[in-house]
């Protein structure tokens, strides 16, 4: 992940307090926060109690965080003996984020508030052979537009996440790898709205969304891309593992023997060539369906057409093969497959799952849950979220910014 994160004290200038506490006393404010985000705390004195702070020192801690607005008091409480105590929360409406998932001829935006949730949404017709200039002036203008029709400004954004293509799937569409490789996108982004830019895969960002929301008690978590191309993003122990140079889960390139199809990557019979959404489609046009993407695959097996779901089936089976692999490397909880192939009805799954019996230790096997990934297209805009929001809220992120603004 590429992170431009500039000052971090820059997305709360907004609500910088008047008054000023010793720095030193603010220590742990940012685990303050913590607790009330995850609901692990809602009084003074549960604060106190998981801390072992004395209930002033946590007052003080929780009256820097109220003046800065991350928290608000909800009510108080009941049913037990003595005088009710004040009710406290995360104030998710405290800022928001923007978030970009970037397809090769899609783009979906969003703005959320710092619980990830969406205030405003909008699917944007892209094509990334036109080149990364024409890809920052829609993402500025779109943003702008969200940020007005939320009534926000640029002082409540906390953030931007933009999940990209990989350079390999971005070579398939003849554009130039080395111009979107040099060009700054996360420097030019962050210039434009002066917060903490973070770019990554866009399926690192589509597990991240799915670990969260769906599946967040698993150690080891894969969520597999199965459309145009096949590619997969790993969680293990809540993080986000990309490899040595940033290829982890490029499965789509493993060689599937006894095939040859010139691959964009420069080596042949990769799993892409063979059974990526647009290799379905190439098949399917040849015997006479005018058909050109994975999604029309995907029309055509839910239809019942006979060859699309021979196709879809076939797929799931190469593909289950290849992550086989993985599952015998990984020992996954849970594999949660997104795309194009896997809406084509139950065909693909079924096909994964043969292989997957077939091929990967039997123990292993019967211990992963295979699924269909049940967030769906906007994983990856929540992915991105989640990202801007756990690194700006992040205890030692907030302990910098409350210390630098008492000190200023």
């Amino acid at each position: 992940m590429q992170v431009n994160s500039g000052d971090f004290r820059r997305p709360y200038d907004w609500c910088v307090a008047s008054t000023n506490p010793s720095p030193l006393r603010l220590a742990r404010t940012g685990e303050v926060l913590d607790l009330l985000r995850r609901g692990a705390a809602e009084t003074t004195a549960d604060l106190a109690a998981t801390m072992g702070l004395a209930r002033s020192t946590v007052t003080e801690r929780l009256d820097v965080l109220l003046k800065h607005g991350l928290i608000v008091s909800v009510g108080e409480t009941s049913g037990a003996r003595g005088r009710p105590a004040s009710r406290l929360a995360f104030n998710a409406s405290a800022g928001v984020t923007l978030a970009a998932q970037v397809g090769m001829s899609g783009m979906l935006m969003a703005v959320t508030n710092l619980a990830a949730d969406v205030l405003w949404y909008r699917k944007v017709d892209i094509d990334v052979s036109e080149g990364p200039e024409a890809l920052l002036r829609d993402l500025e203008r779109h943003f702008d537009e969200g940020l007005a029709e939320v009534g926000g400004d640029a002082g409540r954004l906390y953030g931007l996440g933009i999940g990209m293509p990989g350079d390999l799937e971005i070579a398939g569409t003849g554009a130039t790898t080395a111009q979107w490789r040099s060009f700054p996108l996360a420097d030019r982004l962050r210039e434009r709205y002066e917060r903490p830019v973070f770019t990554d895969r866009d399926v690192n960002f589509l597990a991240l969304g799915e670990h969260r929301t769906s599946w967040p008690d698993a150690r080891v978590f894969l969520c597999l891309k199965v459309g145009t191309v096949i590619a997969c993003g790993l969680i293990i122990d809540g993080q986000v593992v990309r490899g040595a140079t940033g290829l982890l889960g490029e499965i789509g390139h493993t060689k599937v023997h006894g095939h040859e199809a010139p691959c964009t990557c420069g080596s042949r019979g990769c799993l892409n060539t063979v059974a990526g959404g647009a290799a379905l489609a190439a098949r399917l046009h040849e015997h006479g369906f005018d058909i050109r993407t994975a999604r029309e695959v995907s029309e055509l097996a839910n239809r019942g057409v006979l060859e699309a779901v021979q196709e879809v089936r076939e797929a799931g089976r190469q593909i289950g093969d290849v992550v086989a692999g993985a599952i015998n490397l990984l020992n996954p909880d849970v594999i949660a497959v997104w795309g194009y192939l896997v809406d084509a009805g139950d065909q693909f799954l079924v096909g994964m799952q043969e292989a997957i019996y077939k091929t990967a230790l039997p123990a292993a096997a019967r211990a992963v849950t295979l699924a269909r990934s049940p967030y769906g297209d906007d994983a990856g805009l929540r992915g991105a979220a989640l990202t801007v929001i756990e690194h700006t809220l992040d205890p030692d992120a907030i302990d910098a910014f409350v210390t630098e603004s008492a000190a200023a």
